[in-house]
């Protein structure tokens, strides 16, 4: 518990001052500690930066995850999957997300160029996949995603649109407005589920 203490004042600490003014006096005041406390869990400075990075990441990427997957979790029918799906769609508009996708990227780029930000981040990256897979993989076993549409590509399409995207403010060639792009995912998700065979009929 109190190395989490520590990683989530440190986390605050990055997001409060950058990585440049990072102090740890002040990661350590926060958590109630004493420095040589906290270097008894760091090797040095630089090692409680990547550590910290690593920790937000993870918690950033848990909670993409609970987004794409929680509405997932009781789909039964295809009318389920298209309710999910617009639960899905409509909260990962939510500006906090977008706060959350840009955070993610930076936590990569500085992983880059620090060997104990970049194993860490794998190892977070590979949780969030198996757990996104175990709970999408059930879709296909029900035979609701669209012919030819396996879990896993229905999942990498997600995570491509709700992980990757980044805000794109101002007017240029992508602008799009909200009710444009929600109807657009709308339409996509509407192609990833199996149609009924009343659908095809009428």
């Amino acid at each position: 518990m109190t190395r989490d203490k520590i990683l989530e004042s440190a986390a605050h600490e990055i997001e409060l001052n950058g990585m440049t003014q990072f102090r740890v006096k002040r990661v350590a005041y926060a958590a109630k500690i004493s420095v040589a406390l906290l270097y008894s869990y760091f090797d040095d400075r630089e090692d409680l930066i990547a550590c910290a990075i690593v920790h937000r990441f993870r918690e950033v990427l848990l909670g993409l995850a609970e987004t794409f997957t929680h509405p997932l979790e009781s789909v039964e029918t295809t009318e389920d999957l298209r309710q999910a799906l617009r639960i899905i769609i409509a909260d990962a508009q939510v500006p906090a997300r977008t706060e959350a996708r840009i955070q993610r990227i930076e936590s990569m780029s500085f992983a880059r160029h620090n060997p104990t930000a970049s194993a860490g981040i794998a190892e977070a990256k590979k949780e969030v996949a198996t757990r996104i897979v175990s709970r999408v993989k059930p879709l296909e076993d029900k035979k609701l995603l669209a012919e030819g549409m396996s879990a896993v590509a229905f999942a990498r399409i997600w995570y491509a649109l709700f992980f990757g995207q980044i805000e794109l403010e101002g007017e240029h060639a992508l602008s799009v407005n909200a009710d444009e792009w929600f109807t657009a995912l709308t339409v996509l998700a509407e192609a990833a589920i199996r149609k009924e065979p009343s659908s095809l009929l009428s």
